[in-house]
């Protein structure tokens, strides 16, 4: 996952693959098919080991600006951490490779619908604190294009003021 990541899709050849993983060609082969396929299965790593965690943040809190603050802060960590590459996996990587492959895209498809779904759910919940006449699923689609976009921006090199403003000015637009 992280050789991707570093890399994008296209960077990342298989000697980089087979380096990382310690395996020669055909075992790598073998275990997953080939290199579109270890992609999805990163894919769905970065999913369950980052994702979810950060997400579950702001699913489980009880009042939506702290669980908002506590989001953000989690996410910030994601994106500008010191042992991954800037930016997020899927915002920055997966969208680089949507258009030639299917799988790629349809992963790329799943992944933002989830993230709508579980934010929507979180929303709904404190539907009473949203800022008329934004609708839980507004607001969700709008939580899930601003993380990619601030993700995109983590990437390119802002700092993390930048981005922490970026977060408190979402907070603040979203509640009434």
């Amino acid at each position: 996952m992280l050789v991707f990541w570093r890399n994008g899709y296209r960077g990342t050849s298989l000697d980089d693959l087979t380096e990382a993983l310690n395996i020669n060609r055909p075992s790598l082969y073998a275990a997953f098919g080939d290199k579109e396929k270890l992609f999805l299965e990163s894919v769905d790593f970065y999913r369950d080991q980052f994702m979810v965690p950060t997400a579950r943040v702001l699913l489980e809190a009880e009042d939506l600006r702290e669980g908002l603050e506590s989001f953000f802060r989690a996410f910030l960590n994601l994106v500008l951490g010191k042992d991954t590459p800037p930016g997020c996996f899927v915002a920055c990587l997966l969208s680089e490779e949507c258009c030639d492959s299917d799988a790629i895209k349809d992963k790329l498809a799943g992944l933002i619908s989830s993230a709508d779904r579980a934010f929507a759910k979180a929303f709904q919940r404190h539907q009473s604190v949203l800022r008329a006449p934004l609708t839980p699923e507004q607001a969700a689609k709008l939580l899930t294009s601003t993380i990619h976009g601030l993700a995109v921006r983590a990437r390119s090199g802002a700092s993390r003021s930048e981005i922490i403003g970026v977060c408190r000015a979402f907070t603040s637009a979203l509640l009434a």
